[in-house]
């Protein structure tokens, strides 16, 4: 089945064939941790999402429409609702301290400046791309190996010798240098197109999840 299409095993699983969900899972867990990791910001608590979103897909799968969208985007929708709702439920229990909190929120915000100035999404990232060029070198990186490679804080704090705290300052510096830079440039012409979610692959319609 590894060779089978997502629309394809999807169809198997819906037939009742739960060898299909292993391959599904196999595909997507590190894609869903990934999402969940950047807005809970625990790795525990980001793989308690992963099981979530997986479980949500097997009750749900029936409502899966191909003609309506991709698998992967359905995925990431409960990804992304599932993550934030668990987010809040941290906050609710304390979980972050102040700190965590604020450094979250600049990360988060940092890469979406971009559309409070106006700025199509081509303009947004050639502006954020000649910031990062005049960061520092420990900041562009730490950018560069979380956001490009998909690296968590651990995986990152290995790959350059620091240690974990040391890497989600240079992380977090960056990001907020980022959305300093973004907030505060003049827009060049202002967008016509509606801005468009985030996990939205083109020409894919969201689906109910």
């Amino acid at each position: 089945m590894q060779s089978l299409s997502d629309e394809e095993l999807m169809a198997h699983a819906q037939a009742g064939h739960h060898d299909a969900l292993a391959v599904i899972v196999a595909r997507y867990q590190r894609l869903i941790w990934g999402v969940a990791a950047k807005i809970v910001h625990d790795p525990g608590e980001a793989e308690d999402v992963v099981q979530i979103v997986f479980v949500d897909l097997f009750k749900k799968m029936a409502l899966f429409d191909p003609s309506r969208g991709t698998l992967k985007v359905w995925l990431l929708q409960f990804a992304y609702s599932r993550s934030i709702n668990r987010r809040y439920h941290l906050q609710r229990r304390q979980f972050y301290n102040q700190a965590e909190l604020e450094e979250i929120d600049i990360a988060q915000s940092a890469t979406s400046g971009g559309a409070t100035l106006g700025l199509s999404r081509g303009e947004t990232l050639r502006l954020a791309s000649e910031v990062m060029a005049t960061l520092p070198e420990p900041q562009k990186t730490a950018i560069e190996l979380i956001h490009i490679e998909g690296l968590t804080f651990v995986e990152m704090a290995a790959r350059t010798g620091q240690t974990i705290d040391a890497a989600k300052h240079q992380y977090y510096r960056g990001m907020a240098k980022l959305r300093e830079c973004i907030t505060a440039a003049p827009p060049e012409k202002k967008g016509t197109n509606e801005r468009k979610n985030p996990w939205e692959v083109a020409h894919a319609r969201a689906q109910s999840i």
